[in-house]
Formats: structure tokens, sequence, C-alpha cells
């Protein structure tokens, strides 16, 4: 891709192992790397800019795959979400299916429950987050404070069919 399409906002693709991906710029790093949003699954990622490519218009047209979620009836204890909670979510979700229980559906975010059920017992993410000390149970779905900042699937997918005339999202800042 020319330098001069290498912007935050732009959709295109990436080659990673031999597989090709939807991307979206997020940042540029440096004049080496850029970071990436993949829209399909959801997660940022740190690319060379050689890498990136021109998306053929007929998968500029596809809606995003990824959902912006967050977990129903939890909030932080304190105003973000701390390093301790991270890393407990990041390792109670490690390779494992996961059952969602859809909560509700509000303003292109799903809140859910997640439970794993791959023990004799279910393990139910906010419990376990409550009795870690790293939440709170409230009883009603609030988007963690800097939701649309920290995460990207929040500028870039959009709920609906809104999506499926548009050739790029801009991100809403």
């Amino acid at each position: 891709m020319p330098e001069s399409s290498v912007q935050p906002g732009q959709l295109c693709c990436v080659t990673v192992s031999k597989w090709w991906y939807r991307v979206v710029i997020h940042r540029v790093i440096n004049d080496q790397e850029v970071e990436v949003f993949y829209p399909d699954y959801g997660n940022l990622e740190i690319v060379r800019k050689s890498w990136l490519r021109f998306l053929k218009w007929c998968y500029l047209k596809l809606p995003a795959q990824a959902i912006p979620c967050s977990l129903a009836w939890v909030k932080p204890v304190e105003d973000t979400w701390s390093n301790a909670a991270t890393l407990l979510f990041k390792k109670l979700c490690v390779s494992k299916l996961l059952v969602g229980i859809v909560d509700e559906y509000v303003n292109g975010i799903l809140h859910l429950f997640l439970c794993d059920t791959s023990t004799e017992e279910d393990v139910y993410f906010h419990c376990v987050l409550r009795d870690g000390g790293c939440a709170d149970i409230c009883g009603e779905n609030i988007p963690s404070q800097g939701f649309k900042e920290l995460n990207p699937s929040a500028l870039y997918v959009q709920p609906s069919g809104k999506q499926e005339n548009a050739e790029l999202v801009e991100p809403d800042l």
C-alpha cells in the first residue's frame, strides 16, 4: 500500500502465516509498523506496514463479524478495570469454549454473562471477578468508563445493517 493510504480508519488486509485477514488501521506506530484492528475477530495487533494490502471491493462491503460486548451486571471496583481484573478475565477465557448468556443489546453493545461449563460446576465470570475482589455486582449494564476509546470495535463495527452500504467506517472520536 502506498504510504499515503496508511492512515487510521483505512480498511485493508494483512497476511499472517499465509492467511489473509481484514483489518482496519487503528494507529500508526512508526515508519515500519501499524496497530491494526481485526473487525472479524475483535483484537488488536501490531504488524509491519509492508504486510498491508488493499482489500478487494467485494470484501469491503461485508459487515464486521466481531460484536462489541461487555460483561453483564458488573463494574470495576475502582473507576477503571485493574490489571488484576484484566489478567483474571484473560485467564478465565484462555483456550476454552464458553457459554454466553445474553442479557440485553443496548446502543450497539451486547451485554452478556459468560460461563465456563467445562468443569463439574459452572463457573460464572461475574462471580469469579466479584469473589476475587476485582468487580462489584451492580444489577445493571453500565459500559466501563472509556469503553469506546479502549474498544476499537466500538469505533469500527456498526450495529444493524448500517455497514452494508459503507466502504469504510470512519472513527467517531
